[in-house]
């Protein structure tokens, strides 16, 4: 299994931060997962897209892009 991430501490603090008074730690758990299997795709869609344009360094146009995508 992969380190995590992202800290279930900085989970809780988001999940507070959007209004809930409460959090269950599978919750600060599975936000992590959630976040961190998004990150990769959105990180996979932008490599593509810096590859096409013939660059192998990623940049800030590349992840909006592939979040777009």
């Amino acid at each position: 299994m992969a380190p995590k991430t992202f800290s279930l501490f900085d989970m809780d603090a988001l999940i507070r931060n959007a209004g809930a008074d409460r959090v269950g730690e599978d919750a600060s758990v599975k936000l992590s997962q959630v976040l961190e299997e998004s990150g990769r795709k959105i990180a996979e869609k932008a490599m593509v897209c810096a590859r096409h344009a013939g660059r192998s360094q990623i940049q800030k146009e590349d992840i909006l892009l592939a979040m777009k995508l």
